[in-house]
């Protein structure tokens, strides 16, 4: 498992949201047997927050560890942080730095251009809370300036997700979504359901914060306790802005004088038991959190514990709880009406209770883990058939392109026995020949992108033992170079569908045993993302150039679904064109085009329901509002679009393209436009089984994974016979 520094710009001598979740992340990795070191900011005064670690997580005081000299007295500065990462990483080789410090990650950034030293802040996983839309927010001014250095980024939600990826492209892919975390939710226990209702009363937890509202909550507790609730609260950590210095010592003198409970320092553990024993926990916030996309941990962890939370409504309320929750309340004006307004009886308690548990049970530690972190953070472990490599395996990449491979390419380039070597070539034909002998003769391991000239050259020329593999795609068959490859010096080819398999064997005499199906890769993980609403009516093409791709099948598609629906929509998300000189320098393709358009400003049923997106690579937040992908075109090889489109939830239209059903033997293959809107209008309803049976076989026949692990077992396995 991997080794894992954890850092926060926040107090473990308090309990707060930041500092459970500081404790939270330790926790998940550790129980998955990941060796956690969590890194304290401040002298340690209270343990309320590292009692709750994991017995096996390092917990470092920097006051009192060997790896580096610390003077500051209470509080580590961001050079000293440096100097101790530093030293932590040398000697225990860390995997990955995770930060949710931005001051800190300034610094470091700092450091890095200054001092050219990149082995930090490229294992960093930069947590950022929240992202706001302005431009002069101080958080994301950070992330602009480290996105192009750190590692990863980690977020709250699906929302700030996009938001991060649209602005800033370069981190595509790179970006996790790490929802608040809890260690369990507990079974709902009839006898607390009973106290709860017999002895009513309501709890506030957490900071003390004029963004909170805690003067609100303390001012009315006298009208709540007019009916018939005791009123809790735990907490003592005070959040004073210097426009309001008398903010802590009013907020004290208004509890002293009310009849409010004031339990002041309890453990996560505590505090979670006593939200346990209320009715209601309250938390209800200023509005301005309305739009942050920041999930309470509060929040789930009183409903974990079986306490049923009193809470804004607001879209992430709403996607936690769900649109008809009974006690929503957007400002404490409202607080005596929602609570005189719910039925406070034994089964409408569970009743509601139950539902909502189901719905936060994804937020446990075990299920973040296996949603959001385990792909990120579990090594690839690859089957060998010698434990011990003495020197590292020379692996050379020839192609012309490498686009279809750049993901592989990041993989193996990150394998510390692997050493990697290029040989570019111009075209698909041309290519420096004195380079590629040179490489030829340092290359144990030769990787073929193409089915085309380097190819040929490698087959042509490589040592006896040297390993060779071509991968070939579809356009190949197209030309004369397979023809030329001399299949018995390659060891093992890729093809992406059995039709192209079959047409190898047929034409070039291939070996079948030789031949691997393996489509086109897609990081099934990436695109797995919540759905916007309304999705279901909304038809997507990706990419709709050239015309073999036939926009016009599409257009036919919605014309006959608008007919008995107009909720549906055509969103195409594709370079136009005009964009592509060799397209639209043929007459013919002109032509179809401007068809194509004036067919959709002059029909009434396809104006106004087409949608042209921008092109570009936020495709998976492009997705969360397609319903059905459709795949339209006469020739693919295996259209890994839909695979894509299938893992974010979407359901497909794929035409009887070429080797189609075997590509997507889940799907129904259709011939002509009138079948495929019938059956999308049939289907609007999207079932939870059948999507996550389309998930599965996505991730079973096109993930990442799948071809990573075909390329280490390649390199490394001298006795695979292929």
């Amino acid at each position: 498992m991997s080794n894992i520094a954890v850092f926060g710009d926040i107090s473990t001598n308090g309990i707060d949201g930041s500092s459970i979740w500081l404790q939270s992340i330790c926790n998940v990795f550790a129980s998955e047997d990941h060796n956690v070191f969590l890194i304290l900011r401040d002298k340690p005064i209270l343990s309320s927050i590292t009692d709750g670690l994991d017995s096996t997580v390092s917990v470092i005081n920097p006051w009192q560890q060997s790896y580096s000299e610390i003077s500051n007295e209470n509080a580590i500065s961001p050079e000293e942080l440096i100097t101790l990462l530093t030293a932590i990483d040398q000697q225990e080789m860390l995997d990955h730095i995770i930060m949710r410090a931005p001051r800190f990650l300034e610094e470091l950034h700092r450091y890095t251009i200054k001092e050219k030293s990149y082995d930090l802040i490229n294992k960093v996983d930069a947590y950022f809370a929240k992202l706001n839309i302005f431009n002069d927010d101080y958080d994301l001014s950070v992330l602009s300036t480290i996105r192009f250095a750190i590692n990863r980024l980690i977020v709250q939600t699906e929302q700030m997700r996009d938001y991060a990826e649209q602005l800033f492209p370069l981190l595509v892919g790179k970006v996790i979504v790490l929802n608040p975390m809890i260690p369990k939710t507990y079974d709902i226990d009839i006898n607390k359901v009973i106290r709860k209702i017999e002895c009513k009363s309501v709890i506030y937890a957490g900071k003390l914060d004029t963004n909170y509202l805690i003067e609100d909550y303390i001012d009315n507790a006298p009208l709540v306790g007019t009916l018939g609730f005791d009123v809790s609260l735990v907490g003592s950590k005070f959040n004073t802005v210097k426009s309001d210095k008398q903010f802590r010592n009013r907020v004290e003198n208004k509890i002293e004088n009310s009849d409010i409970e004031w339990i002041k320092v309890l453990n996560r553990e505590q505090t979670i038991q006593k939200v346990s024993e209320s009715t209601f926990l309250i938390s209800i916030r200023n509005k301005h959190f309305d739009s942050d996309n920041e999930i309470s941990t509060k929040l789930l962890e009183s409903i974990a514990a079986g306490t049923l939370p009193i809470i804004n409504k607001n879209n992430v309320n709403i996607g936690i709880v769900g649109e008809n929750y009974p006690l929503f309340a957007n400002s404490f004006s409202e607080l005596s009406s929602t609570i005189m307004n719910f039925s406070l009886t034994e089964d409408n308690y569970r009743r509601v209770l139950s539902n909502v548990q189901t719905r936060v049970d994804k937020y446990t530690f075990k299920n973040i883990y296996d949603r959001q972190l385990k792909k990120f953070y579990e090594k690839s472990v690859v089957t060998t058939s010698s434990s011990v490599f003495l020197e590292k395996k020379r692996v050379l990449i020839a192609s012309h392109d490498n686009k279809f491979l750049n993901q592989v390419l990041l993989e193996l380039k990150n394998n510390k026995q692997i050493e990697i070597r290029c040989d570019n070539w111009k075209t698909t034909s041309q290519h420096n020949q004195k380079v590629s002998e040179q490489l030829l003769d340092w290359a144990d391991i030769i990787l073929c992108e193409w089915a085309v000239g380097p190819a040929v050259f490698y087959s042509q020329n490589k040592k006896e033992h040297q390993k060779l593999l071509v991968r070939l795609h579809r356009f190949e068959i197209t030309t004369e170079r397979p023809y030329e490859i001399r299949a018995e010096n390659v060891d093992s080819f890729i093809v992406v569908s059995d039709y192209i398999k079959n047409f190898c064997i047929k034409n070039y005499h291939w070996h079948e045993d030789m031949i691997t199906v393996m489509p086109q890769f897609a990081d099934t993980h990436h695109f797995d993302r919540s759905k916007v609403s309304g999705y279901e009516y909304n038809l997507g093409l990706l990419g709709c150039i050239p015309s073999l791709k036939r926009l016009d099948r599409s257009l036919d598609i919605l014309e006959e679904l608008r007919k008995v629906d107009k909720r549906y929509v055509l969103y195409i998300k594709s370079k136009m064109p005009w964009e592509v000189p060799f397209i639209w320098n043929k007459e013919e393709e002109r032509a179809y085009y401007s068809k194509q358009l004036n067919r959709i400003e002059s029909s009434q049923l396809l104006r106004g329901a087409v949608v042209f997106d921008d092109y570009g690579n936020d495709v998976a937040v492009w997705f969360r509002k397609i319903g059905w992908i459709l795949s339209t075109s006469d020739i693919e090889g295996c259209h890994t679009a839909v695979a894509e489109a299938m893992s974010s939830g979407s359901q497909a239209a794929v035409f009887d393209w070429p080797g189609a059903k075997d590509v997507y033997a889940l799907n129904k293959i259709f011939t002509s436009s009138v079948s495929a809107a019938r059956h999308i209008n049939n289907h609007s309803e999207f079932s939870k089984g059948q999507i996550q049976s389309q998930r599965e076989y996505c991730f079973n026949k096109f993930d990442i994974s799948k071809t990573l692990s075909f390329y280490n077992n390649f390199i490394f396995n001298e006795n695979i016979k292929y």
